[in-house]
């Protein structure tokens, strides 16, 4: 790695707060030793975020001497390219596999037979599922944090600016009808298909809870005790109906971008839509969904909320389609992969799990010298 590329990694490291504790690896090898390998398998070729592991996973192959088998998946779908990827690592003799798994399971029968060849498995960005592949460590940002991170930009910026809060501040209270108003449908939810998604959203839909409750209550209006006033009345208000009415979604979980566009031009041109906001939980849902704002004007209508920072998820936050998104460090996750390999190669101990961290990314900061450092960490 050279200076320029090493000082860039250690601040992105500073940034994300991960611990430094495994750079103490070993030297590279005397020239002219045959070059170990890792294998380095990823998603979706389409989306930007991987380019970004690929270049962390070469530049700390570079430092330690290892050569780099990267294979990317044609989509987030394509088990078998994975499938293969695995079983021409075995065939290779590689030190490990550091896999990003398009699915829980689909792949577990491969990497158990690489795991009994005694090549260790390490996961980034999403784990596995199954007590018969022992992975050594999973590399991740907080997929929770990612959800209340969203929720916190939703519940500030969108839910409590549709009139609701004006019409409660000017008569110096709230009817119980006020107050059921806000759970009609305000936040549409799209949602990817791996696991990743899943715990995005729920971490969504608690903070989302929390903090419209929070800024309610600073606003004198405590919705337990008009949940409580209101139980000997006609229509009691009852908390968790309300909230679940708040979050709407037009179907299953997605994986590609014309299903998530039309996942969101359903939810948005429904006859009784009351869509303040979108969360979108990956790069091809937040695509589709800004897809949709764009076809149908409401850029300033729908306050959207993305993940990932993919070069056309940043387009669109120029352009307003996108208000914001929560950004990953993917850099990190390819480099502290082929660290952690080394490591482990060496008999050191590695954590299970680390957290490469989420950042908050709109118009205001995209161009701040660390923002730019994590979305382009190679200075491109």
């Amino acid at each position: 790695m050279n200076k320029e590329r090493k000082k860039r990694f250690l601040s992105a490291i500073t940034l994300c707060a991960v611990t430094m504790s495994f750079m103490t690896a070993t030297s590279c090898g005397k020239p002219g030793d045959k070059k170990k390998k890792i294998a380095v398998i990823t998603k979706n070729k389409d989306v930007t975020f991987w380019d970004d592991v690929k270049a962390g996973a070469e530049d700390a192959g570079d430092e330690l001497g290892y050569e780099i088998l990267y294979t990317v998946a044609d989509s987030d779908n394509d088990f078998s390219t994975q499938v293969a990827a695995i079983n021409d690592a075995v065939d290779e003799d590689v030190e490990a596999i550091i896999i990003a798994p398009n699915g829980k399971t689909e792949l577990n029968e491969a990497l158990k037979e690489a795991q009994d060849k005694g090549i260790t498995i390490i996961n980034i960005n999403s784990g596995i599922e199954g007590k018969d592949v022992k992975v050594a460590s999973l590399i991740s940002s907080s997929d929770k944090d990612g959800g209340d991170m969203a929720a916190r930009q939703a519940a500030d910026g969108v839910l409590l600016n549709d009139g609701v809060r004006q019409v409660m501040s000017q008569k110096g209270g709230a009817s119980l009808d006020d107050v059921n108003k806000l759970g009609r449908g305000a936040v549409g939810i799209v949602q990817h298909s791996a696991s990743t998604g899943k715990a995005r959203v729920d971490g969504f839909k608690t903070s989302t809870r929390t903090e419209v409750t929070r800024q309610l209550k600073e606003d004198g209006i405590d919705l337990e005790k008009y949940a409580e006033a209101s139980l000997q009345s006609d229509s009691p208000l009852n908390l968790d109906a309300m909230f679940d009415n708040i979050f709407v979604t037009a179907g299953d979980p997605v994986s590609s971008v014309k299903d998530a566009k039309d996942q969101a031009m359903t939810m948005l041109q429904a006859d009784d839509c009351n869509i303040r906001c979108i969360f979108a939980t990956n790069t091809n849902t937040t695509l589709g969904v800004c897809e949709a704002i764009r076809d149908l004007n409401k850029q300033e209508e729908v306050y959207v909320i993305g993940f990932n920072s993919d070069e056309q998820e940043l387009a669109y936050l120029r352009t307003g389609e996108l208000d914001g998104t929560i950004i990953q460090n993917p850099y990190n996750m390819g480099y502290c992969g082929v660290r952690y390999a080394k490591k482990i190669e060496g008999g050191s101990r590695v954590p299970k799990t680390l957290d490469t961290g989420v950042t908050w990314v709109d118009a205001k900061n995209m161009n701040d010298d660390y923002i730019q450092l994590l979305i382009h960490p190679n200075g491109n």
